[in-house]
């Protein structure tokens, strides 16, 4: 289990890059051909588009918790309408009962459902996720967010959402933040989508 000193270092570097990359919108940092094992077989719930229909993938780091997470999940809405499969990697960090609502995603039957709960009940003045989390997080649950957590630190990464995507050169890539909409649909190689939700203007 990681230390509590070391998950309250890393919410405060969260709080802070989620703003800062959306505003500044940093070149993307290519990630090496072995990371992909890592976060293609981190626990996750995984939203959006299936099948044939699956026309890009993300996999996004996230913490049930956190607004910058929030908007982004509005942002891909529309693209996953279109063809986007998300993989949300959940970790429990930011708040005191952010562990206890990524293990109730994580063990939910239904993850995709719960997360649209999440979401759509997301507190943005308290910044908080709306499902009630677990009393108590099971050990198996806990060592599933851990890891993801090991995975997350271990591939650099220092902010959440942490966007992973596959680049138009065949390469992994990763981004920290919402980055503006006007680069979401060459970052997803989708086609432009309208986005519409008022909370997410600044943005663009």
């Amino acid at each position: 289990m990681f230390k509590p000193v070391r998950h309250a270092v890393a919410a405060a570097a969260i709080m802070v890059s989620g703003f800062a990359v959306a505003a500044d919108q940093p070149a993307p940092a290519y990630l090496p051909a072995s990371a992909a094992a890592t976060f293609e077989n981190a626990p996750a719930i995984v939203e959006g588009a299936s099948g044939k229909s699956v026309k890009s993938t993300i996999y996004v780091f996230m913490d049930p918790n956190c607004i910058f997470c929030h908007y982004a999940w509005k942002a891909f809405q529309p693209y996953e309408a279109a063809g986007l499969q998300v993989h949300w990697i959940p970790m429990g960090f930011l708040k005191p009962d952010s562990a206890g609502k990524a293990a109730a995603l994580l063990q939910a039957q239904d993850g995709p459902a719960l997360m649209h709960e999440l979401e759509t009940k997301f507190s943005e003045k308290d910044e908080s996720g709306g499902i009630k989390p677990l009393a108590k997080v099971p050990p198996a649950t806990q060592t599933k967010l851990d890891g993801n957590i090991k995975t997350f630190q271990s591939l650099g990464f220092d902010g959440t959402p942490t966007i992973i995507y596959m680049t138009s050169g065949g390469r992994w890539a990763d981004v920290s933040g919402l980055p503006p909409l006007s680069s979401l649909p060459a970052m997803l190689n989708l086609p432009e989508q309208p986005v519409t939700d008022p909370s997410l203007q600044r943005f663009r």
